[in-house]
């Protein structure tokens, strides 16, 4: 029977190739235009009690933070400057220095962004801070590429900036630092040995970074990943930092696995995988069924932003008293809707409060 019909399969198939290629997915969890429509949310944190641990806090954050001044694909992560993440809810920020001539230059490997950590990052971190003390700011330190004509060291070059800016820095290395404590200040997580006394230790916390993808069909291995840190989180220790990162890179550019787009607009059709149902009725659950034809549908890619995005929206819209929030949730382009769902997520703490005082 399947062979008699496998050249309408055929033809089936090819047709609802061509439907998926020429439709727009746009969804409110990936832009890739910082005029996409983003909300501000200065004050967020402002509606958290200060009795909450930062670690039980869900808090959104961007990965490679620093690379919105180079726009290509490979490159590329970050649409948003380091004052438009802010403003639109960001809290955590990972920041890749390289020592170079006395100073922190920031980099994405071997690339120098333009950018440097005092000037254009930690100068922005603290006006926002003073003009918003409700919020703190969590950054993440990673060493990137190899130092070059320094007469100190890492740890000597970061006191200096630390001691510019000490109105706004808490040096902390307790996991159990609570919001009230936090506020109007930034903390550092250090990913390296010579950073340890200035903040909490980045290795301690719980963390899923599943970040190498060899092609785009690994891209529901890392979505599985995604989902299993979420849950993770939710049923996981109240006094550990869980960091989920839904970026990828390597077979795959980083929009394809934050948006599952087959080019990196905002309103880029999604990809196809190559599979349809009825035939591949059990492939890949979680990616969406499309362009549906005399009963046949192509399977296409989802990217993390949008599945992660759903998943939260149930979480959000059922809370449950015992479970504590999906914690840092690190993205590649995350868009509003992304950022809102994380901020929403913290909505637990407040029932789970409520329970605990009734």
């Amino acid at each position: 029977m399947v062979l008699n019909h496998s050249p309408l399969l055929c033809i089936a198939t090819f047709l609802v190739s061509i439907w998926i290629s020429c439709n727009a997915h746009k969804h409110g969890s990936y832009m890739r235009n910082a005029d996409d429509g983003f909300n501000h949310r200065k004050n967020w944190m402002s509606s958290i009690s200060d009795d909450v641990p930062l670690s039980e806090m869900a808090i959104p954050g961007t990965h490679h933070s620093s690379t919105f001044t180079w726009d290509t694909d490979v490159t590329m992560t970050q649409v948003l400057n380091f004052q438009q993440q802010l403003n639109f809810g960001v809290r955590f920020f990972d920041i890749r220095i390289r020592h170079a001539n006395n100073a922190f230059a920031l980099h994405r490997g071997h690339l120098f962004l333009g950018l440097y950590f005092s000037d254009q990052f930690l100068n922005t971190v603290d006006n926002f801070l003073k003009n918003n003390p409700s919020e703190t700011v969590l950054i993440l330190l990673k060493k990137e590429y190899s130092p070059e004509s320094n007469t100190r060291s890492m740890r000597d070059t970061l006191q200096r900036y630390l001691n510019q800016y000490a109105d706004t820095f808490l040096q902390t290395n307790y996991r159990n630092v609570t919001l009230g404590r936090a506020r109007g200040k930034f903390i550092i997580f250090s990913d390296y040995d010579q950073f340890n006394s200035f903040g909490l230790q980045y290795w301690e916390c719980d963390i899923q970074d599943n970040y190498h993808l060899s092609t785009n069909w690994d891209l529901y291995n890392k979505w599985e990943g995604v989902k299993n840190q979420l849950e993770n989180a939710r049923n996981g220790n109240a006094s550990s930092f869980y960091i989920n990162y839904l970026s990828g890179r390597g077979g795959s550019f980083p929009y394809f696995v934050a948006s599952g787009h087959s080019s990196s607009g905002t309103s880029a059709p999604r990809l196809a995988t190559g599979l349809t149902t009825p035939g591949w009725s059990s492939s890949y659950p979680d990616f969406p069924r499309v362009g549906c034809f005399i009963g046949i549908c192509t399977i296409a890619f989802e990217g993390t932003n949008t599945l992660t995005y759903d998943k939260l929206q149930e979480y959000n819209e059922y809370p449950s008293g015992n479970r504590r929030t999906v914690g840092i949730i690190v993205a590649d382009f995350p868009g509003d809707s992304l950022i809102a769902a994380i901020i929403d997520n913290n909505s637990s703490i407040k029932k789970r409060l409520t329970n605990n005082s009734a």
